[in-house]
């Protein structure tokens, strides 16, 4: 045997044993990671500590979850309570008498809207002595309204006022309408000239039959976030209204020592008596400064806009009229509860159908990776509630 094959032997011999090496080493890494390793408290197997940390992580998640439904209920009760108590507070004459002069004016031309009246209100400033011309059974009517103190009086004079803005448009009759009290040269002109008149004493008849009997004003519904029960509170007059429930929940059981009561969940709402001054109140709108009247949302080429509705008179502006990301977001959470309930009451076999149906014709128009599954699922409950319609 030469040298070379020696060699050649040799350096086939390191070469079987360097693969037996890394062989090994490869062995003993996959058994290093298939073996149980100890957990940050050192322990192996099942770990009290850990396994108590992904139950909190869990039940975590689950009352985020579940706060987040809450809060959109919330945002939708609060809502609608403020348009139900908006218009309860127009059945409430004593709520009247708070009002300012021109929230007066429009809250008096609606109650004679449900009366019957076609009414066209003329300008707020400089309107010749009338607020509107009304008519009905094919006559027509002069109003003025007046917003005084209920110790306040109108005189002889703003009845020659109206009377002569009567002759003006030739009307058949005029209605004088005041909070205050009339004094008694006035209601002698007023029966002369068969002015018909409500003062603060029969006022309230006005109201009642347009509306029917007052309502309670003092309370407002809300939502608890903690529990997601309906709540009852106090109405606050200028700032949020809050409260108590005192609806016991499983955690709060478990959270309070045993002999001692469990302590009840504040709650709250954004609700107070002068949001309630505007029936049709936009629930994000700003107030103008000047006039003291909510804004509504104006488009401009640069966007909507708040803008004031005596412009141009008023040229005051509320910044952007985008709607809040809060709203956006809750509303988009009740969108997606709202199609997980209706689709989990839909048939498998209707599912699909529907599921097959949509994503053919996604197919058919090339449009199919721009829909994520939970449009589809969105898809698929749009076009089975229209096929029920």
């Amino acid at each position: 045997m030469g040298w070379d094959d020696s060699f050649r032997n040799a350096s086939g011999y390191f070469l079987f044993l360097a693969m037996l090496a890394l062989i090994k080493f490869l062995a003993d890494k996959v058994k290093a990671a298939r073996a149980p390793k100890p957990c940050v408290h050192g322990q192996f197997g099942k770990c009290p500590a850990c396994q108590a940390a992904i139950e909190e992580r869990q039940a975590e998640a689950l009352r985020m979850t579940r706060r987040a439904h809450f809060e959109c209920e919330w945002e939708k009760l609060r809502r609608s309570e403020v348009k139900r108590l908006s218009q309860k507070r127009l059945r409430s004459s004593e709520a009247y008498f708070a009002m300012e002069p021109r929230e007066f004016e429009d809250a008096v031309m609606i109650v004679f809207r449900k009366l019957g009246y076609k009414v066209n209100q003329t300008a707020f400033v400089g309107d010749g002595g009338k607020d509107a011309i009304a008519w009905k059974n094919g006559k027509k009517y002069v109003i003025e309204c007046k917003r005084y103190g209920m110790n306040s009086a109108s005189g002889r004079r703003d009845l020659q006022i109206l009377l002569a803005a009567k002759h003006d448009v030739e009307a058949d009759s005029a209605i004088f309408v005041t909070t205050g009290r009339l004094t008694t040269p006035a209601l002698e002109y007023a029966k002369e000239n068969c002015i018909q008149y409500y003062d603060k004493g029969s006022f309230p008849d006005l109201i009642n039959s347009a509306y029917g009997e007052t309502e309670d004003l003092s309370e407002v519904q809300t939502i608890c976030l903690e529990c997601g029960m309906p709540t009852v509170i106090q109405l606050a007059d200028d700032e949020n209204s809050v409260g108590l429930c005192f609806n016991v929940t499983d955690e709060d059981r478990q959270r309070t020592p045993v002999g001692l009561r469990p302590i009840p969940h504040f709650v709250h709402t954004t609700i107070n008596s002068s949001q309630l001054r505007y029936p049709d109140l936009d629930l994000d709108a700003p107030w103008c400064k000047d006039h003291q009247i909510p804004m509504h949302r104006v488009k401009g080429y640069r966007g909507e806009f708040w803008g004031c509705p005596e412009y141009p008179q008023c040229k005051n502006k509320g910044g952007s009229a985008t709607r809040p990301p809060e709203v956006v977001e809750s509303e988009a959470i009740a969108r997606r509860t709202e199609i997980t309930n209706v689709y989990s009451t839909i048939k498998e076999s209707t599912r699909e159908r529907l599921r097959n149906k949509i994503e053919a014709e996604l197919i058919r128009h090339g449009i199919q990776k721009m829909f994520t599954p939970e449009q589809i699922t969105a898809l698929v409950v749009d076009r089975y509630l229209r096929g029920r319609t």
